[in-house]
Parts: structure tokens; sequence; C-alpha cells
């Protein structure tokens, strides 16, 4: 669960030719608002919803990043598999999701989120072959010492332009939200995991993707849509 985010922070941008140094440490919520690619982004997978998300994704030729917790196995892990080799992007989302607003005092946080996301990074490299370089926070807990970790670990950190897909809004409700912030640049958040089998994801998911067609709006990954290199596949 995340708190909304009415307001975005400021996004520092990088030339689509920005390597492995430039990027560490930054801070994204948005991407470009020129051109017509805007993001589609979902955390705690892989769920119960991820092989379905997946099928709608492919019939629309969509593209996704994925945002992994845990220590994928079983079925999810095969679902992991399947999300990268589709031509998605599989990114660190820690392996527990602990609450870091409540950690923040704790004299051993830095020690712990770097702990938190080596198990998800190996994960990934071994379903998709590449060590991730994004990462997200657990409830987009943002902080200078975050940065400073993340810079040394390697990954950029990204937030979202909007998501709401976990409050209490209606779907109708929600879904005005997503269109309102549907535009080019955009990052938009929802949940394919988390312990629920997430019927709500996949109808704003289509909803989104029918009104993006209609703005001549493509989705894309997220390293597609910020100018980062993209994933070094075979190298870790």
């Amino acid at each position: 669960m995340v708190p909304l985010l009415k307001t975005a922070f400021v996004c520092l941008l990088l030339p689509a030719s920005a390597g492995a140094q430039d990027y560490a440490g930054k801070f994204y919520t948005s991407g470009p608002s020129t051109g017509a690619a805007f993001a589609l982004t979902y955390d705690d997978g892989p769920g119960a919803t991820t092989p379905a998300l997946l099928d709608l994704l492919a019939s629309k030729g969509a593209k996704a990043t994925f945002f992994v917790n845990g220590r994928p196995s079983g079925k999810n892990l095969e679902a992991l598999k399947r999300t990268c080799s589709e031509g998605h992007l599989a990114a660190n989302h820690t392996v527990s999701h602990k609450n870091y607003f409540k950690l923040a005092v704790d004299p051993e946080k830095d020690k712990i989120l770097a702990a938190e996301l080596e198990p998800t990074e190996k994960a990934i490299e071994k379903a998709c072959g590449y060590r991730p370089y994004i990462m997200r926070m657990p409830n987009g807990y943002s902080r200078d010492w975050v940065r400073k970790i993340a810079r040394a670990e390697g990954y950029a950190l990204v937030n979202w332009t909007y998501g709401s897909d976990w409050t209490k809004l209606s779907d109708e409700e929600m879904l005005a939200g997503y269109l309102k912030a549907l535009k080019p640049g955009a990052i938009l958040l929802f949940h394919d995991g988390g312990g629920k089998v997430r019927q709500r994801t996949l109808r704003l998911t289509e909803a989104v993707l029918a009104e993006a067609e209609k703005r001549g709006l493509s989705p894309v990954t997220l390293d597609a849509l910020l100018g980062l290199p993209a994933p070094a596949i075979g190298k870790k």
C-alpha cells in the first residue's frame, strides 16, 4: 500500500546517451512532456494477476515496467521470466516491502535497505539475465539518504506521476484520475501483486490503453521513457 501522490516531485531528466554513472541516484516522477510516450508501471508482483495482465499488454502491443518484490519462485518465477521475454522491464521494489517511514529512525537503515535490494536483484538476474538498475521504494518513500544508497548500489529511483488503485476510490473515480494524468511523460502506477487477485488493475489498464490509443500515446518501458540505457542482458 502506498500513499496517494497528488503532486509530482521535480524530475531530473537525462539525455538518451546517459551512462551508468549518470543515472545512479537520480530521482524521477515523470519523463519528457514532448513526444507521445508514457509508462505503465506495476508494483508488488509477480502475482496471481500477472499472467492475465501480460496477456492484455500483449494483445495491445504495450510495454510496461514491473517493480518486483520478494524472491519469486514457482509460478511467480515463471511469470517473471515471461515478463522479460516479452520485452517488459523488470525493476527492484525490495524483498519485503518494509515501511521506511518507520525505519527512518533506525541507525542501521542504510544497511537494511542495501540488504533488501540484493535478493530481488538476484531473482531478476536469474529470471531475466540482467541486473536491474531501476528501483522504487516501498510506499514511494524518498529522502536524501535513500538517494545516497541508490547511487552507491547503481540504481535510479523512479516514483510516479499518478496512481490510486490501492485506495478506496471507486473504479470510476480512479479511472478519471488515471485519464487526467495520461499525458506524454506520465508514469502511471498500478499493482499486479501483493497477495490479491487484482481484477481492478486489469480493468483500469484496459481502459487506459484504449484512451491512450485514441490520443495517439504509446506505452513504453521506463528506460525508453527516461532515456536510460537498455538492460545489459547477459552482463551483471
